[in-house]
């Protein structure tokens, strides 16, 4: 059951992806999966002019990374992302 709730949340998130572009909410969309579902949806949006920047770990996403306008590495960029101690 689980594969049918991932897959939900897969089609929700295209979805909204598509929808909010439709209505210029946005020109920059950041995927950070490697999930190759998101292959149509991020040329789609390349298509329509959005760019689309892919956060992966890793080698893995490299099938989606060939269709976003740039792709980096989460885990090798790491160490300039701090997190702000709460006041």
């Amino acid at each position: 059951m689980r594969g049918m709730e991932e897959k939900g949340v897969d089609t929700r998130i295209v979805s909204d992806m598509m929808s909010l572009a439709w209505n210029g909410a946005y020109d920059v969309a950041v995927l950070v999966t490697a999930d190759r579902d998101f292959i149509p949806v991020a040329q789609e949006l390349q298509d329509r002019g959005i760019k689309v920047i892919h956060g992966k770990i890793g080698k893995s996403g490299m099938d989606l990374a060939k269709h976003c306008w740039v792709s980096f590495d989460l885990y090798a960029e790491r160490t300039k992302f701090e997190r702000k101690a709460k006041k």
